[in-house]
């Protein structure tokens, strides 16, 4: 009799250690499920992130090539305006000198006088104002 008393104790006790296993492999197939389906949503937001990321990245340098353009024209701008400055600071100097020319020419009767400054002035005319280069 205490035997199968024993024997009956011990097949419930196996029973509730199934049911027991049982609840423990269904809690965990739950967690499971939400564990799956976060790392989705994560592997989603990380792919999202990537994609933006790499956009950034390239509006980023985009950025950088637009100011070294920026920069590369500001420093031709420069120059130039440097160059227009030297070209008037050199017209404001000859301006002077053609008038006290212009005086000698108009109160001088000699015709070699007349003759050199006409040529000249013509070789002036042919000079582009810009770069300085002679035409002919």
């Amino acid at each position: 009799m205490k035997h199968r008393q024993f024997a009956q104790r011990s097949r419930v006790r196996k029973l509730q250690y199934i049911a027991e296993l049982e609840r423990n492999v269904q809690v965990l197939q739950a967690e499971s499920s939400e564990v799956s389906a976060e790392l989705e949503f994560l592997n989603q937001q990380n792919l999202i992130l990537n994609m933006e990321n790499k956009a950034l990245k390239q509006r980023l340098e985009n950025l950088a090539q637009e100011q070294l353009i920026k920069y590369l024209e500001h420093e031709v701008l420069e120059r130039e305006r440097g160059r227009l400055r030297a070209l008037y600071q050199q017209q404001q100097q000859q301006q002077p000198q053609q008038l006290s020319s212009s005086h000698r020419r108009n109160t001088s009767r000699d015709l070699d006088q007349q003759f050199a400054n006409l040529s000249l002035r013509q070789k002036e005319a042919n000079r582009d104002p810009v770069s300085g280069q002679l035409h002919i």
